[in-house]
C-alpha cells in the first residue's frame, strides 16, 4: 500500500516537475528594416504574450526576400509558431514564409524561432534598401582610396591614404534611387562621388560570397579615386 502510494505521489508531480522546467521560447527579432517605434511595439506584444525577445539589426539571409518565421527543430513549445504568427500578423506584418532551420545560425540548436520582417512585407524585387549598404566596403584599384564606411545614420568616411599619411574624408551619403550611390562632402553644394551599386554572387575555396560592389562613375583629375575604382563589400552565404 505504502509504495502505491509513493507511485502514485511521484506520477502527480512528475508533470509538474516537467512543466516547470520548461522555458518560454525565444524569438529572434530581426529589425534592421523597421522604424526603431515598430520594433519596439512588435517586440512588447510578443514579450506580453509571454515569449523572450532579443532584438537585433543584423543582415538578413539572402535566401530571405519576404516576411518569414524560422524556427529551430529544437523548440519545445510547437504552438510557439502558431502564436507568433498570429501576433506578428496582428500587428501588421503577415508572415509568408514559415519553416524549420537546421543550420546556418548561432540560435538553430536552441529552443527559439526568429522572426523576420519588412516595412510592405516583401524586399523590392532586384533592388537594395538603404539598410543594405551600411558596411565598410575594402578598395579595389582607387588610387588613393582605400576604405569607404557608410554609417547608419546618413554619414561616411572615405579613408585615403599617401606614402606619407591616411586621411580621413567625412561627409554625407544619399541612396535616393536603385542603383545609385551619392557622396556629399561638407559645404558642398552637390555630390562629390557618384557610384553605380552592382551585386554578384561568388565562390571561393570555403564558400558561395554575397558580394556588393560600389563602381565609380566620376573620375577626374580632381578626385583622388582613380576611374577604375571600385569598392567591395562580401558576406558568406
Amino acid at each position: 500500500m505504502k509504495k502505491t502510494i509513493i507511485t502514485y505521489l511521484i506520477t502527480l508531480a512528475f508533470p509538474l516537475i516537467v512543466s516547470g522546467c520548461a522555458s518560454p521560447p525565444t524569438v529572434y527579432l530581426y529589425g534592421k528594416y523597421l522604424e526603431p517605434s515598430k520594433v519596439q511595439a512588435l517586440s512588447e506584444q510578443l514579450t506580453d504574450h509571454g515569449l523572450n525577445v532579443e532584438v537585433n539589426d543584423f543582415d538578413f539571409p539572402t535566401s530571405v526576400s519576404t516576411n518569414t518565421l524560422l524556427y529551430s527543430l529544437l523548440l519545445q513549445s510547437p504552438e510557439a509558431i502558431d502564436n507568433t504568427t498570429s501576433i506578428a500578423e496582428h500587428a501588421g506584418y503577415s508572415i509568408n514564409r514559415v519553416q524549420s532551420l537546421t543550420q546556418g545560425n548561432h540560435w538553430y540548436t536552441k529552443n527559439s524561432l526568429a522572426l523576420f520582417v519588412f516595412p510592405d512585407g516583401n524586399r523590392p524585387h532586384g533592388t537594395l534598401l538603404a539598410q543594405d549598404l551600411i558596411h565598410s566596403y575594402i578598395a579595389n584599384g582607387c588610387g588613393n582610396g582605400e576604405r569607404l564606411t557608410l554609417y547608419k545614420d546618413g554619414t561616411y568616411t572615405l579613408t585615403l591614404q599617401t606614402p606619407t599619411s591616411s586621411e580621413d574624408v567625412k561627409g554625407k551619403w544619399k541612396y535616393r534611387q536603385f542603383p545609385y550611390l551619392e557622396l556629399q562632402e561638407p559645404n558642398s553644394p552637390y555630390a562629390n562621388y557618384y557610384f553605380e551599386i552592382s551585386r554578384v554572387e561568388s565562390e571561393d575555396k570555403v564558400s558561395k560570397l554575397d558580394l556588393t560592389h560600389l563602381h565609380l562613375l566620376n573620375a577626374n583629375s580632381t578626385n583622388p579615386l582613380a576611374s577604375e575604382c571600385v569598392f567591395t563589400y562580401g558576406v558568406r552565404i
